[in-house]
């Protein structure tokens, strides 16, 4: 039988890194079991770069600077992590959870889910011709690559509108969406409306040609 836990997280992002942290302060047996190859979830892989506002106490912070103080926050606790290893099924027998995964089996006292969207996969761009480009992204792990550039960024979302504001700081950007209105903050809407990116509204991408340097869907 496998070693038993107070508590199992499955997720690492944000949440279950804090949900670990705070099990340790009342001293509890954790463990953390992750689908994706390493902590921190989305802000960690899809946004290390981004600028995150809406976290409490700080006015900003990068996803890869606040995956840093989460991971330092466990720091001096024995937390094992199980990372590229999926979830598969949790049954409770009497008092216990058992956890079957890719890998094995856990069992647990209490089981914590922290998935938030589960796992995920960038959706590729469903655009005639896009297969022979490689300059089309769906998350930016460096900024910097696309100072100078000509940058255009699919969507109409937070994420979207968030890094056309930021890449409007170092390169040429317009925002292109599909519809009239814009599904982030009011804030930051207020701010892109304020700012010198080319947005197209009531646009819908058909096809990719080699007049768009840096193409980015978010």
């Amino acid at each position: 039988m496998s070693e038993l836990y107070d508590i199992t997280i499955v997720g690492g992002g944000p949440v279950g890194l804090f949900a670990a942290f705070y099990a340790h302060l009342r001293q509890a047996k954790v463990q953390i079991i992750d689908s994706l190859p390493q902590l921190g979830g989305q802000p960690a892989i899809l946004y290390p770069e981004k600028q995150i506002l809406d976290v409490p106490g700080f006015p900003n912070l990068t996803g890869e600077e606040l995956t840093n103080r989460l991971l330092e926050q466990l720091e001096g606790f024995e937390t094992p992590v199980h990372l590229n290893e999926t979830v598969l099924e949790i049954e409770k027998e009497d008092d216990v959870f058992k956890i079957t995964t890719n890998k094995g089996n856990h069992t647990s006292k209490t089981v914590i889910i922290a998935m938030g969207g589960g796992a995920f996969k960038p959706r590729p761009l469903e655009l005639e011709g896009v297969e022979g480009y490689d300059n089309i992204h769906y998350h930016v792990s460096n900024i910097q690559q696309y100072a100078g550039q000509k940058v255009t960024i699919l969507g109409g979302g937070d994420s979207a509108v968030d890094w056309a504001l930021a890449f409007e700081k170092i390169a040429p950007t317009t925002l292109v969406h599909r519809r009239d209105n814009f599904r982030a903050l009011e804030h930051s809407v207020q701010a892109l409306q304020e700012s010198s990116v080319t947005v197209k509204n009531t646009i819908c991408a058909k096809s990719a040609s080699w007049r768009w340097k840096n193409f980015r869907q978010a």
